[in-house]
């Protein structure tokens, strides 16, 4: 005897990804959101969701990834109780809905807590740059030749603020705040405890991830085997992502000011962050020549950088990098994981030079 075929109703498995699509389709001018949503909504959200995360040590992701394969492995077991009572197309039927519901749940979290961000206008606009067109030969080579420049007169005094990241987010916290005043931006309400993730760790170790912001509970991850150079900056960056920076050039340029305004271990960390990120931009035959002219002790971190990252596994970050850059693209980041790069246009743009030399002295403190 064949099983009946049961309706099980499945409340809201249509409406959720209804409403998430329609929020996604919409072509929201960039104004609106810049101004109703980053400026406006999103910081009070910020605010809130931070100080929450803020209160515990763990990890919120890795408790999210917990239940979330809970949730998955109940939807399976369900699923293979129904096929033995009403049959696989039945159970798979249901199964499907239940699934398709949880994303679409966490798809609208994602948009309303944090990912409208990708919809503000480019901050290389805002401060004066001109869409689409990267900044000049001469203008890149400037921009390495200052920074590994800067560099090498920081290397050494950037040696007695090395610390953990406790004492980082002390020392980080005011820089970042005089860079968003500086780009005429809200301040960051509450700054985002560094929380490492012991599940996410090893991913990202093989992946070559520095750190990553939780978008919904919005929490800063960052990688614990970081060297202290790469501290300030990756820090920095997560923190301009909870500034509702949602774009990887923004971000990154975000970070580079607040660490520049900040002590000799902050600037330290920002400079040879644009030595690296110029490295691959700059005309043929340059490179070299300025890789001649770095500080001794600039090569040796830059050396062992590079020994860390060889526990990459080439598999997982190019994987890696195929799925981010999908994520970045399905969000309207029409460059991908290329937009890291942009952050050269940034720091060229008329606005960010202005906020860099308001104040005497900045670029060598």
């Amino acid at each position: 005897m064949r099983p009946r075929l049961v309706k099980v109703r499945v409340r809201g498995w249509w409406l959720v990804p209804l409403v998430v699509a329609a929020i996604a389709a919409v072509p929201w001018p960039g104004w609106v959101i810049e101004t109703w949503y980053s400026r406006t909504v999103f910081p009070v959200i910020q605010r809130g969701v931070t100080s929450l995360s803020n209160l515990v040590s763990v990890a919120l992701i890795d408790v999210a990834l917990v239940l979330t394969a809970v949730c998955l492995v109940t939807i399976g077991i369900r699923c293979a109780r129904a096929v033995r009572s009403r049959g696989w197309f039945s159970a798979l039927w249901e199964s499907t809905r239940r699934i398709v519901r949880v994303a679409a749940v966490l798809a609208l979290l994602f948009l309303l807590a944090w990912g409208l961000n990708y919809r503000r206008v480019p901050l290389e606009l805002t401060l004066g740059g001109a869409p689409g067109i990267p900044p000049s030969p001469d203008a890149v080579v400037a921009l390495a030749r200052e920074a590994a420049r800067a560099a090498g007169d920081m290397r050494e005094a950037a040696q007695t603020h090395a610390a953990g990241f406790a004492d980082l987010a002390v020392r980080l916290e005011p820089a970042f705040q005089l860079a968003l005043q500086r780009l005429g931006q809200p301040p960051l309400w509450v700054a985002g405890r560094p929380k490492h993730s012991p599940v996410l760790t090893p991913f990202f170790t093989a992946a070559g991830v520095t750190g990553m912001v939780n978008p919904v509970a919005l929490e800063s991850i960052v990688h614990p085997a970081l060297l202290p150079f790469e501290r300030p900056m990756v820090l920095a960056h997560e923190w301009a992502h909870l500034a509702g920076f949602a774009d990887e050039a923004d971000a990154s340029a975000v970070a580079w000011l607040a660490c520049v305004l900040g002590d000799p271990g902050l600037a330290y960390s920002a400079h040879v962050s644009v030595v690296l990120e110029s490295a691959t931009v700059l005309p043929d035959g340059e490179w070299p020549v300025i890789r001649a002219t770095l500080d001794p002790g600039v090569v040796a971190d830059i050396r062992a950088l590079a020994t860390r990252l060889t526990r990459q596994q080439p598999v997982v970050r190019d994987t890696a990098l195929k799925v981010y850059d999908g994520y970045l693209k399905s969000n309207r980041v029409e460059d991908g994981v290329r937009s890291y790069s942009r952050m050269l246009r940034v720091l060229a743009t008329p606005g960010m030079r202005r906020a860099l030399h308001q104040a005497p002295g900045t670029m060598n403190q």
